[in-house]
């Protein structure tokens, strides 16, 4: 938003906190390529997430008595979900995103997937090629997430939370996107300096809420397009994909569709890189190599199957 000057408005910051997650590898079913994903939550801090996520855990029973309390307590990963109890809970999760009434001001989500197979690795570096990629990458992702959620607002990040794993022991993963984009970016400023790591465990910090559920969608999207092992536990992540599957169906065939009940648009995202091979040059994330449009093998098979969505 402009004044008749063309200068901003002077709204208020926007004070924020950020989720992120990562998928290592996983293999296009169609090309048989080598993909890496970032997934990210924005939670806007004048509208928060975080405790609407753990009411929707819980059903807002907190009694730890109840019956239901640990069945509700349950630690929730995409790759983990084997039984009815924590499929339920994504379950709910999910039904809160698709409502936007619920979701609206509150639920920011970006899903970048990498073509490892179309990177040049000699510009990565020899020693410890995945972790130099995501470094970078993952800068990219949280640049183009606030331009995206926020234009033209001044943003202050309070913090930045990512899993628990290799990224912790990195050299520079921990504080160089920080120092980076404070260098260049005039209209996002940091309260913190580093990365900070949360464990898995929900009941070990309430914050890795928002990691688990970072994880379970950004899990459902991926496996939507690349598809899932048969097993006898697949059957529920079958149930979580078909529930997410017009959302994530929108964000990558109708990524355009303003009108979409979901208000998804500039909101929930997903978007891929690179559109064609890199093999020479120096390298950038030279947006004309950012795409939308892929095929998702969940919907050749329920095509196939003769359902509809």
């Amino acid at each position: 938003m402009k004044n008749l000057f063309g200068d901003p408005y002077n709204l208020d910051p926007v004070k924020i906190n950020m989720y992120a997650d990562e998928i290592q590898s996983k293999q296009c079913p169609y090309t048989k390529e080598r993909w890496i994903y970032i997934g990210l939550i924005v939670e806007n801090l004048s509208h928060p997430l975080l405790n609407d996520i753990i009411s929707e855990r819980f059903l807002n029973n907190f009694d730890k008595t109840s019956l239901y309390y640990n069945k509700n307590n349950r630690i929730i990963h995409w790759s983990e979900i084997n039984s009815a109890d924590s499929k339920n809970i994504c379950k709910r999760w999910f039904k809160y995103i698709l409502d936007p009434n619920k979701s609206g001001r509150k639920f920011y989500a970006y899903i970048l997937g990498i073509n490892d197979s179309k990177l040049n690795r000699n510009k990565f570096g020899s020693v410890d090629q995945f972790s130099s990629k995501y470094n970078r990458f993952f800068r990219s992702a949280i640049l183009y997430a606030l331009k995206s959620f926020f234009p033209n607002r001044k943003i202050i990040v309070k913090n930045i939370y990512h899993e628990e794993g290799q990224q912790q022991t990195h050299e520079y993963f921990p504080w160089h996107c920080i120092y980076k984009i404070k260098q260049n970016e005039k209209n996002i400023t940091f309260d913190c300096s580093k990365v900070e790591f949360l464990p898995k465990d929900h009941r070990k910090d309430k914050k890795s809420n928002l990691i688990q559920l970072c994880d379970v969608f950004m899990g459902a999207t991926t496996s939507i397009i690349h598809g899932i092992k048969k097993s006898n536990t697949s059957k529920y992540h079958e149930e979580l994909m078909a529930l997410i599957y017009p959302l994530v169906k929108r964000m990558i065939k109708n990524h355009n569709n303003v009108n979409s009940g979901y208000q998804h648009t500039n909101r929930i995202m997903i978007r891929f890189f690179p559109k064609k091979e890199i093999s020479s040059g120096t390298f950038r994330e030279n947006s004309n190599l950012f795409y939308v449009k892929r095929n998702l093998l969940f919907e050749d098979e329920i095509n196939q199957q003769g359902f509809l969505f």
